[in-house]
Parts: structure tokens; C-alpha cells; sequence
């Protein structure tokens, strides 16, 4: 058969994982979990606050390995949190949504020689991360639009889309930020191929968008596929999110399966859930009870901001593709081979976020010929951010305060935050009043970086804008309580690309030291408020009267306000 291979010289990351003969057992459906045998996997660090991902790959594949357009390519973009224009900070990053769309066009023009199909998925979280998201109150006003340029042909929802933003009414505005996307028409605009598995809206019982959609490509390619997300259980009252064990056993998913699996080339699962999250293994043994042990499937996850892949059976395998736009994830595997075959064989790469690496993986001359086709793609960002002011500048940091530093540490983003920030642009409000802040760690995840810093910077490294509550008269023997339990109890799940075996800070960060006996003011945001309050509920016994503290301030806007004015001779 006639095949396109394409090379990729130059690419950081290309993993080939071989079979190694152990076999899925599928007439064991209520194996534990943890019981299926660990196949091939390969494994890169997570993206991290001012991090690139690493430029070699670990199971030692050299730089000029090459892979192939096979029968099913896939090309995957997942946890972009807004990121879709290219990193300032960090100029190996320097590609935008913008050249992926170009990498996409260039990648189905190579395939049509071939007569092969490419398929573009997105697997969820695009919001919360840049300016470009929390300017506006449902985060996504401004980037949806950007979003539906790029020619997707699924999406599927994350958890940041579905994060209360009015505190359950106590301010206008959207609920969440699935609310907005409702609204302006972005859902339906996919019509049918935005992706709601297990996610529903409380008011209906309706899914969001769809359970599941079928894809065909011009050369005969047909694609069964889903969209799942984790048990998640701290979202929006907009939305349900029903169980995944229970979904996998429902009529509707039965049916799809027997329905359009038989003249399918495979089956795709984009679940926004880490590569190995277990429901991976619960979503696959559902698969397998109606398909059978054959059949290909591959899984496209995500959340824990991490660059994973592995072999779940003999015919199947999940591939995570980091997080941020810091690269692009591709994956290709040929139809069900002949019933002699063992296993099929899956190929992936991901490849950096680079301009001249999608250049080279596009078989173009260079990064300018990459953006001939995505250039109304970046036109659109560049005329957001304008429009944004999200280059204007502040002011001036007079080091790099590093988000993933220790509080001890002389760079560290928390502990300049915590106790300079909060106090100064937040705390201090001309009352007279004592006041204690208390913020949730997950609240800060990049860096600020020596030099000039403008309105993006406040966005990127405090991306959510939190607003913030005030409770009075709370004695600081409970504060200091509160703080202790808290951080015993560990940090509420929202940037999932902490691991938590490598924090180097507690959950929660306070403005300063208390005195037992002294009685302050305290200052929480939305996001923290229910394991706040619960906490003081339980620990007063009595009512709290949470009020709005400083309307219009949160927890971005503090970083707006510090540095505003600041100019380098004076930021020491």
C-alpha cells in the first residue's frame, strides 16, 4: 500500500511505543482496576509555571525518527487555558494557535496525497489562563471567538469551564463559564461536535452539547467518538456532571457503540481525565464489552498538564499532549489489521509549540510559510489583545519571582504575593480596620518576570479573578486554626499540573502572622469560600455573614494595582 511518511527531524518529543505481547483480558469485567497489567508507557515531566517541556525524549528515539500518515490521524490540542497566543517569556514557545491551524492545513494536504484523513480534536479547559480569558466576567467572551477559527472537528469540555464565577448569585453575571459559551452561540456553532458525555444541565437534565458524534473524513474515515470528563464535584449549579461508571451503563452509550462502531475505523475517547486516571480503564472495559477485544480505540486525555502515553490493551492507548499550547499531540494507527495480528500498532509524537518545528513537521521551508494559513487566526488575537490592552504596561518587577519556589525562597511569587501584595493593594483599605487574608495556593500558577510588566502578566500568573469576601470580627486563635486544618486537608483540585508529591508550599498561604486574642477582618475569594466557611461554621457554631469586599478587586487585579505606576529604580 502506498504510504506518506512524514518526517519529522527535528521534533523534541516523537514516542514509538512497540508491543510487548501482554494481553487485555476482556471477559473480566469486574477486575479491579489496578489490576491491568502496565504496558508500554511513556512518560515526560508535567508543564510547569515557566517551564518548557524537555527537549529530548526519555525511551532514547533519536531526532530523526520518522512517523507515517496511517489509516486514523489524529491531531490534539488539550488544557490550552487560553494560550493561544505564543509565550513572551519563554521565545521557544513562540507558536500560536494561529500556526497550529497552518500545521492542521499543511498536515491534510501532505494526507490527501496519500488519500489519508486528519482529524483536529481540542479536549477541553480553554479558558483561564491569559488576559485573553478573565477580561471578560464569563472568561470566554473574547476567546470563544478565537477558538472557532481553528477548524476542530470535536471538542470536548474541561473542568475550568464549568467553575462558578457569580458565587451562586452573589454577583451579575454568568454562572460559569459553560453558561457564556451557551449563549454566545459557541456550542451550537459545532453542531453537534461539542462534546458532553456526562456533563448536563441541572435545570433539564439535557446535555450540555452532545454525547457523542460521529466523524467522516473525505477519504472514507469514519470516527465514533465521545467526550468525558472526571467526576468532577465542585462545579457550577448551571451543570450536572453524572458519573461515569453510571454513563458507560446507560442505554444511549450502548447503543451508539452497536450502532456506529461496526462501520467505524475506531473509536475516539476524548476524556478530560490524566492518562491514567482509572475511569480510563472503566470507559475501555465498557467499550470492550459491546466491541469486543479487538476493535481500535484511542484515547485523547488531559487535566493533569502533562505529556503521557500508554498502551491500555492490545488495541488500544491514551495519549495526553501536555498543556498550554506548549505542543501539539499527534497520534496514528492503521484499521483493525488481519485477524493473525496480535495488536496494533500505534505511533505518536508530540511536538513542541516552536514556529520553526511545526515548520519542519509541516515539510515547509520555514516558520513565515507556517502562517500563510492560520494568519486570520493570529490577526484575530493580535486585534483581541489590542483591544484588551493586555501589552500595556504597568510598570516594573525588579526580579523573577518564580511560582513554584518555596515561601522561604527569596524568589518566591507566594510569598511576595501573600505578604506584600495582598497587604498593600488589598488589605490596606484606609479603615483602620485589622484584616487577614487567607488564598488557596492554586490561585497563582506562572511566573513574573523580571523587567516590564504589563496587564497580561497579572493575567498569566493569576489567571482566575477571584473576587473576595470579608468576615468580621473573627478572633485569631480560629483564623490561626483554620489555616492549620486547611492545610492538613490540602488544597482544593482547580491546576491540576501540580503534583502533589512535589509541592514545595502548603495548600493555603495567609497575609501574615495572628494573635490569638486580637479580632481582624478576613479576606477570602469565591474559590476558596466553601472550605472557608465550612471551616468556620463548624468551628463558631453560628451563622456568617459573608459580605462583597471591595467590589471590583480580585484576585488578579491586586497584581493590576500593585504595579501600576512601579518603575524599575523604585520596585526593590
Amino acid at each position: 500500500m502506498f504510504r506518506i511518511a512524514l518526517i519529522l527531524p527535528f521534533l523534541p518529543a516523537i514516542s514509538v511505543a512497540p508491543d510487548n505481547g501482554a494481553a487485555y483480558v476482556p471477559d473480566l469485567p469486574d477486575r479491579p482496576l489496578s489490576a491491568r497489567p502496565r504496558m508500554d508507557v511513556t512518560l515526560h515531566m508535567p508543564c510547569r509555571a515557566g517551564q518548557s517541556m524537555p527537549s529530548s525524549t526519555p525511551d532514547g528515539l533519536g531526532d530523526s525518527d520518522a512517523i507515517e500518515f496511517r489509516d486514523v490521524n489524529l491531531v490534539v490540542t488539550t488544557d490550552m487555558h487560553s494560550w493561544v497566543e505564543g509565550r513572551a517569556h519563554e521565545p521557544y514557545l513562540n507558536a500560536s494557535l494561529g500556526h497550529v491551524v497552518s500545521l492542521v492545513e499543511e498536515f491534510r494536504i501532505l494526507a490527501r496525497a496519500a488519500r489519508r484523513d486528519v482529524f483536529f480534536l481540542d479536549n477541553g479547559d480553554l479558558n483561564d489562563g491569559t488576559g485573553l480569558s478573565a477580561t471578560s466576567q464569563d472568561h470566554v467572551a473574547y476567546l470563544a471567538p478565537l477558538v472557532q477559527l481553528a477548524p476542530y472537528d470535536a471538542l470536548n469540555i474541561g473542568n475550568h469551564e464549568l467553575y462558578q464565577l457569580n458565587s451562586k448569585g452573589a454577583l451579575e453575571g454568568q454562572a460559569c463559564a459553560i453558561t457564556g459559551l451557551r449563549d454566545s452561540g459557541f456550542i451550537a456553532s459545532w453542531k453537534g461536535r461539542y462534546l458532553t458525555s456526562n456533563t448536563v444541565w441541572a435545570s433539564s437534565g439535557e446535555p450540555v452539547g452532545s454525547r457523542y458524534t460521529t466523524l467522516h473524513g473525505d477519504f472514507g474515515t469514519k470516527l465514533l467518538v465521545f467526550g468525558f470528563l472526571y467526576n468532577m464535584d465542585n462545579h457550577c449549579d448551571a451543570v450536572k456532571i453524572e458519573d461515569v461508571g453510571m454513563v458507560v451503563r446507560s442505554t444511549w452509550f450502548v447503543e451508539a457503540l452497536e450502532d456506529h462502531a461496526p462501520d467505524s475505523a475506531a473509536i475516539v475517547v476524548l476524556a478530560h481525565m490524566d492518562c491514567r486516571d482509572p475511569l480510563v480503564d472503566l470507559i475501555l472495559r465498557a467499550i470492550r464489552g459491546v466491541v469486543g477485544a479487538r476493535f481500535p480505540v484511542q484515547f485523547l486525555t488531559g487535566h493533569s498538564h502533562r505529556r503521557c502515553w500508554e498502551r491500555l490493551d492490545d488495541f488500544a492507548a491514551s495519549h495526553e499532549a501536555g498543556c498550554k499550547l506548549d505542543g501539539v499531540g499527534f497520534s496514528a494507527f492503521d484499521r483493525t489489521p488481519s485477524v493473525e495480528a496480535t495488536s496494533l500498532d500505534f505511533r505518536h509524537a508530540d511536538i513542541d509549540a516552536n514556529t520553526a518545528r511545526l515548520a519542519t513537521a509541516a515539510g515547509i521551508g520555514g516558520p513565515e510559510a507556517l502562517e500563510e494559513r492560520g494568519q486570520r487566526t493570529v490577526d484575530a488575537i493580535n486585534a483581541a489583545r489590542l483591544e484588551l490592552h493586555l501589552g500595556e504596561t504597568l510598570g516594573c518587577s525588579d526580579r523573577h519571582w518564580r511560582a513554584a519556589a518555596p515561601l522561604n525562597a527569596t524568589d518566591s511569587l507566594w510569598s511576595f504575593y501573600a505578604t506584600r501584595v495582598l497587604p498593600e493593594a488589598l488589605l490596606d483599605d484606609g479603615s483602620g480596620i485589622k484584616s487577614w487574608a487567607i488564598v488557596g495556593t492554586g490561585a497563582l500558577i506562572y511566573d513574573v518576570y523580571a523587567g516590564t510588566f504589563t496587564i497580561d502578566d497579572a493575567y498569566m500568573a493569576s489567571p482566575f479573578a477571584n473576587f473576595w469576601f470579608r468576615l468580621e470580627g473573627m478572633l485569631g486563635e480560629t483564623l490561626q486554626a483554620m489555616l492549620e486544618e486547611l492545610n492538613q486537608q490540602g488544597r482544593p483540585a482547580r491546576d491540576a499540573s501540580r503534583l502533589a508529591a512535589d509541592e514545595p508550599f502548603p495548600a493555603y498561604v495567609s497575609s501574615g502572622p495572628v494573635e490569638a486574642s486580637t479580632r481582624y477582618r478576613l479576606v477570602y475569594n469565591d474559590f476558596d469560600a466553601p472550605y472557608v466557611e465550612r471551616f468556620l461554621r463548624d468551628a463558631t457554631r453560628g451563622a456568617l455573614a459573608p459580605a462583597i469586599f471591595r467590589p471590583g478587586s480580585n484576585s488578579t487585579s491586586v497584581l493590576v494595582d500593585w504595579f501600576r505606576g512601579r518603575p524599575c529604580a523604585l520596585a526593590v
